[in-house]
């Protein structure tokens, strides 16, 4: 099994996947409003090496990687899915690493693989895909690795295609508030554009604390100075407009929708979990759900 689609991923091993995709595609048999998808799986990276004889002890590698070439049976397999998935939304997709490697008890590589968004055409799409296979064998990666007793010798690494959403407003959910450890309060972070800008830091974002059960909101709003936004040449960097930076990024009836979908999502994980949303002409879109396994006990 080469290609799959993202609905189909979680009857698959999680070594072929890896752990973004399987939790995804779990998490779309409650919530569908998830992006629909494809899943390049570790047979088509293990594939890709054999074809063109490279050795992942070889210190060259990632350069090798991105220098080789997908065999014609390979691009036809993947230019299918990708037709199948843009052929009546624009062709802008998002390429994610997803290796089985994420998300281990103990060591977490959440964050260390590539991630590109705003991929345009078919040549993007397998370039990017390469990108993704060379990040497996980063020296941060391998460190990190090391340093966990976690081998990846085996390869296991995914590459999750998805339909882009051009975030209006993007954010990520705690569903057990990570400050204070008390497992009733939900903690959102929110801010304008693309979710990068959150996820690395750049940004300040809007902050939001509901409470599960009574559904109180308590707000600090973040500076919100700039934004990530999609365009057709790529993803740019712009300035906020003052008068949206003094003003909360999401709603009230927005906030507790998310809420409300992170609650279903943490009922069926059993864990809390940890969510990346994008929100795009006020509709709610999941990109990314992660059980947390090492949340301390709540506080009462």
């Amino acid at each position: 099994m080469s290609v799959v689609p993202l609905q189909e991923a979680s009857s698959c091993k999680n070594e072929w996947v890896g752990s973004k995709a399987m939790n995804l595609s779990k998490t779309k048999k409650i919530i569908p409003s998830i992006p629909d998808g494809f899943v390049v799986t570790s047979e088509i990276f293990k594939a890709f090496l054999i074809h063109n004889d490279l050795e992942s002890s070889n210190p060259d590698i990632q350069e090798d990687i991105l220098n080789g070439h997908f065999s014609e049976s390979m691009k036809e397999e993947i230019s299918a899915h990708y037709a199948e998935l843009v052929k009546d939304q624009p062709t802008h997709v998002a390429v994610r690493s997803s290796s089985a490697s994420e998300d281990l008890e103990g060591a977490s590589f959440a964050g260390q693989y590539e991630t590109m968004l705003n991929i345009r055409n078919e040549e993007e799409l397998l370039q990017s895909i390469k990108k993704c296979w060379a990040s497996y064998f980063s020296a941060y990666v391998q460190d990190y690795a090391s340093l966990h007793n976690v081998s990846l010798e085996n390869l296991h690494m995914g590459v999750l295609v998805q339909q882009m959403v051009a975030a209006d407003v993007s954010g990520v959910i705690f569903s057990s508030n990570p400050v204070t450890h008390n497992h009733q309060e939900v903690l959102v972070n929110a801010s304008y554009g693309l979710g990068e800008t959150i996820v690395d830091g750049t940004v300040t974002p809007d902050m939001f604390i509901v409470h599960k059960e009574e559904n109180t909101i308590t707000k600090e709003l973040g500076l919100k100075e700039i934004q990530t936004i999609q365009t057709e040449e790529g993803n740019e960097t712009i300035d906020v407009p003052e008068t949206w930076q003094d003003l909360f990024s999401l709603n009230d009836s927005n906030v507790l929708e998310i809420v409300s979908m992170t609650k279903e999502i943490e009922l069926y994980y059993g864990l809390p979990v940890d969510i990346e949303f994008a929100m795009k002409d006020n509709h709610i879109h999941i990109l990314q759900t992660r059980p947390i396994t090492t949340m301390k006990e709540s506080i009462k």
